[in-house]
């Protein structure tokens, strides 16, 4: 469909809701691409001339007024995405805004549900009808990027777009010294509390403990705290851990990982712990927990639940010479080889238009976290207005979190920590013995996938969520 001045779009939304227990990002989706088509157009208005360049040329006379050449901004940018129906009119504003300044800018809004969005824009690529702007997913983007379907935005952005975000978010999107996209809303692990039930946030994890011990009584516990990888991989960072080094050999087998280790063992003193599964979450929403580990997508179904009075996101605590941390991903905005034969770059000068404090205002006023960075003396941050504190919250949270590796071997790391950490709660083996049997495996594994010896191993590492 077409966007003028006045805005007059048909979407089609059925895109199926998704299950508030959600546990894990999407790995993978298969299936063909179906499109929901919009007719109709927005009424034309007469073009306004925006002073693109003002450079005077040469006058005839010696008396005349040289008079600037006004340059009226024209193209069409073209975005696909699944955003569910309740989050449209954030992008639809920014459009709208992005109009006023560039009134002979049209826009082709594509909604494409989730499911088919993947295999529908790697078709559309390959048959030379992708649109010039992509939002979709941050774990798609490697696969994108090295089939040549989104373009290195390195030499556009500047340093001052990228020190606005989120720290975690901007790593995210670097992959082969490539910035292959830029974040546009952040979704990650959090620290959720009961403010009915534990009044005031911990500063430290012992403080948590001892918060935790003081309210646990007969069906109430102070906390139950998830510990598989997943929702307590991102403390390994926190506490200055590594998971693997830049040639993808593990990283997390030494005194870091040992500390890692030890302090997931420690979340019994807080409350019976939980191992990926949603029991932790059903307690909390029925209001017997005061701390929970979980996801920033089930702050809905927990405001529903308890009352958005009695929820808070906290900072995570301080714990001996780091922190807790959790992991970060990201859903991202790219810009397609397409986009570099428009005149202008217009699609280009959009992405920027919905990065600005403003535009990211409206993204957090329709339920997601912005990718501007929380942190109080973020300049940009302080110029957004949302309305809701818990959004607020969660970007505060999230400022110091840890973006999600999307290295080629993570699936393997993943999978064989998780048998390390359940292997070491179960007490059949040390730390230290998890942890050397952990990079064994990972080794192995790697080595029979390259069919390399290790030492030749030459694999990306570059974090991608």
């Amino acid at each position: 469909m077409i966007l003028h001045t006045g805005l007059n779009i048909c979407l089609e939304y059925n895109r199926a809701l998704m299950k508030s227990a959600f546990r894990l990002y999407i790995l993978s989706i298969a299936s063909v691409l179906i499109l929901a088509a919009c007719g109709g157009g927005g009424t034309a208005q007469p073009d306004e001339p925006v002073r693109f360049s003002t450079t005077p040329g040469p006058t005839r006379t010696p008396t005349g007024t040289p008079t600037a050449t006004p340059v009226v901004v024209r193209g069409t940018v073209s975005i696909w995405h699944s955003w569910q129906e309740a989050q449209v009119p954030a992008l639809l504003r920014a459009i709208n805004e992005f109009q006023k300044q560039y009134p002979s800018v049209l826009f082709d809004v594509q909604y494409v549900p989730e499911l088919d969005l993947k295999t529908g824009f790697e078709q559309a690529s390959v048959e030379q009808r992708a649109p010039t702007v992509l939002i979709a997913p941050g774990e798609w983007g490697p696969s994108f990027y090295d089939a040549g379907m989104v373009i290195d935005l390195s030499p556009l952005v500047g340093p001052e777009l990228l020190n606005t975000l989120n720290p975690a978010a901007v790593q995210a999107v670097q992959y082969q010294s490539s910035l292959i996209g830029l974040p546009v809303d952040l979704r990650g692990v959090v620290l959720y509390r009961n403010a009915r039930l534990i009044p005031q946030p911990a500063a430290t994890f012992d403080e948590l403990i001892r918060m935790s011990e003081a309210i646990t009584q007969g069906n109430i516990f102070g906390a139950v705290l998830d510990r598989s990888f997943f929702f307590a991989g991102g403390h390994l960072f926190g506490l200055g851990g590594e998971l693997m080094e830049e040639d993808g050999r593990p990283a997390f087998n030494n005194p870091a990982g040992t500390a890692w280790i030890n302090l997931l063992r420690s979340f019994e003193q807080a409350g019976p712990p939980d191992f990926f599964s949603d029991n932790d979450l059903n307690l909390f929403i029925e209001g017997r927990v005061g701390f929970l580990i979980d996801g920033t997508w089930n702050r809905q179904a927990l405001v529903e639940a308890i009352g958005a009075q009695n929820l808070a996101i906290d900072i995570w605590p301080i714990h001996e010479n780091g922190s807790l941390a959790g992991f970060v991903q990201t859903e991202n905005i790219y810009l397609t080889p397409h986009a570099l034969e428009e005149e202008f770059r217009i699609s280009w000068l959009f992405i920027e238009h919905f990065l600005e404090p403003a535009s990211q205002s409206l993204v957090a006023n329709v339920g997601l976290v912005p990718a501007i960075n929380g942190s109080p003396v973020n300049v940009a941050a302080s110029e957004m207005q949302i309305d809701d504190p818990l959004i607020l919250q969660a970007m505060e949270a999230l400022a110091d979190g840890v973006a999600y590796p999307l290295a080629p071997q993570m699936p393997v790391y993943a999978t064989q920590l998780e048998i390390a950490l359940q292997s070491v709660y179960d007490d059949r083996a040390s730390p230290a013995a998890a942890l050397q049997a952990a990079e064994d495996a990972v080794r192995q594994a790697l080595a029979e996938q390259t069919a390399t010896p290790f030492p030749a191993l030459e694999v990306s590492a570059t974090p991608t969520p």
